[in-house]
């Protein structure tokens, strides 16, 4: 039985405690339940399957921000060899919202990005919940730089619900921070592949994503800015008018796919990512081998010129007078 759920789950956890319940019961008794326990796997499969082909884009930004969906260094450590983290950003200090070093990929030689949001309440309030400070823009753009000097591609894990807001990072050069960043993903002469893991918050995401290849998980969510802060902008609320501002920010993988902002839609496991982690690291293995290997086989002045027609292609604007 899973540690918790969502509004939109409680069926299906109900229908779990039963099963469980009953399978305890089974091992304590003399009882033969096993073909009663049989049909309700069958029922929790039916309603599952129902509950997920009828999510709304509100319901997505939930399971974006589940709290026992695979982060970062997760994705990191099962799908890299040898990875050794570096820290620090040359000129003030570390972010531990950035989690980035070196490593081995499929037998290529990798630098990775992954910003991570903590698990324990210790680990999210040292980690600033996935937020970065432009030390940790700072620290990506070193390992940009690196990567560059020895030609190794970056793959980037994307999950934050923006950058820091606060006084201090504006102070530090926040918004320069992220400038210069993707100043250099637009040059940089090696291939860049960013994964949308979870939440992708506005510049705070775009910082270290960049790349020729977005690919994006079914249930992970890329915006320009969360829901309730929309939701605060437009209605002049606390986020009580959220669950509308998704529907119109069209932020889910299916949305972003039609626009052209990303390349793939990775397919989570039934119920999401959290409920099988395993299968999820070998889908994502499987994607990001792919684009990985196509973009190695690119010469260089082709790569460029293939990111920088990527970029001019989004958004489309026209011309004209009003009435």
């Amino acid at each position: 039985m899973r540690a918790s759920g969502l509004d939109f789950e409680k069926s299906i956890i109900e229908l779990e405690t039963i099963i469980d319940n009953l399978k305890t019961f089974a091992d304590s008794s003399e009882f033969d339940l096993a073909r009663s326990i049989t049909s309700l796997e069958k029922d929790l499969e039916s309603i599952k399957k129902r509950v997920f082909q009828n999510l709304t884009r509100w319901n997505i930004v939930s399971l974006a921000r589940h709290e026992e969906r695979p982060q970062a260094v997760d994705y990191i450590n099962a799908l890299l060899e040898d990875n050794m983290e570096l820290h620090g950003d040359g000129l003030l200090g570390d972010d531990p919202a950035l989690s980035g070093g070196i490593g081995w990929f499929d037998g290529q030689p990798v630098v990775y990005l992954g910003q991570q949001k903590g698990k324990s309440a210790k680990e999210r309030i040292s980690r600033n919940f996935g937020m970065m400070h432009p030390e940790g823009y700072r620290k990506g753009r070193r390992l940009m730089k690196l990567a560059e000097k020895f030609d190794r591609p970056i793959i980037s894990f994307v999950d934050t619900s923006g950058a820091h807001p606060g006084k201090e990072a504006e102070q530090h050069g926040q918004a320069m921070a992220i400038a210069e960043n993707l100043a250099l993903m637009a040059q940089l002469r090696v291939p860049l592949v960013a994964i949308i893991i979870g939440e992708g918050g506005s510049g705070g995401a775009l910082g270290i994503a960049l790349a020729d290849r977005v690919l994006m998980l079914q249930y992970a969510m890329y915006c320009v800015c969360p829901p309730e802060a929309c939701s605060g902008i437009l209605w002049r609320d606390h986020g009580e008018h959220a669950p509308e501002a998704a529907e119109g920010l069209k932020l889910i993988a299916d949305d972003l796919l039609a626009f052209g902002i990303i390349d793939e839609v990775i397919k989570e496991p039934l119920g999401g990512a959290h409920c099988n982690p395993k299968l999820m690291f070998l889908r994502v293995r499987r994607a990001l081998k792919r684009h990985l290997s196509e973009l190695m086989r690119m010469d260089k002045n082709e790569l460029l010129e293939k990111r920088y027609q990527r970029y001019r292609r989004i958004g489309v604007y026209g011309e004209g007078t009003v009435e």
